[in-house]
This record gives structure tokens, C-alpha cells and sequence, in this order.
């Protein structure tokens, strides 16, 4: 799921990408992969112009998966840190 969500990402498809990985935080909540499927979420939320929800997303990154690469990455898209 993670890599069709990706894939759709690529192809412009920005809703069909958050719904596949949302799909993914559903059926797979402990997977290594939630923090970079939250990031993929973001991205997919900035390019739809929802600011506000990818901001919300990012937060849950840094907060949720501390330690996570993609923290690290969310960490740099957030203004103000």
C-alpha cells in the first residue's frame, strides 16, 4: 500500500495518494512504515493547498514517531521550529 501510494503521488493523484495511505494507517497501524506514509500525507495536503492539514499531519509525525527519519523531515517543513 505504502508504494501505491507513493506511485500515485508521482502521477499528480494527491487524493488518491492520502486515501491509500490512510488505508495503510488503518490496516497496518505498527508498521515501520506510518511515519513516512504521514509524510507522504503531508506532502499529498500541501500539494492540494491544505496548509492547515498538513501542518496538523507534521505535528503528529514529530509527536507521534519522535525518532523517526520522517521527524526529522516534518521537523524542516514546519515553520517556526
Amino acid at each position: 500500500m505504502y508504494w501505491a501510494g507513493n506511485a500515485q503521488y508521482a502521477q499528480k493523484d494527491f487524493r488518491a495518494a492520502i486515501a491509500t495511505q490512510r488505508q495503510l494507517l488503518a490496516a497496518f497501524p505498527d508498521s515501520q512504515k506510518v511515519p513516512d506514509a504521514l509524510l507522504n500525507i503531508a506532502s499529498a495536503q500541501i500539494e492540494l493547498g491544505d496548509n492547515g492539514g498538513a501542518r496538523k499531519t507534521l505535528e503528529e509525525i514529530v509527536a507521534k514517531y519522535p525518532t523517526s527519519e520522517a521527524a526529522g523531515k516534518a521537523r524542516q517543513r514546519l515553520p517556526g521550529r
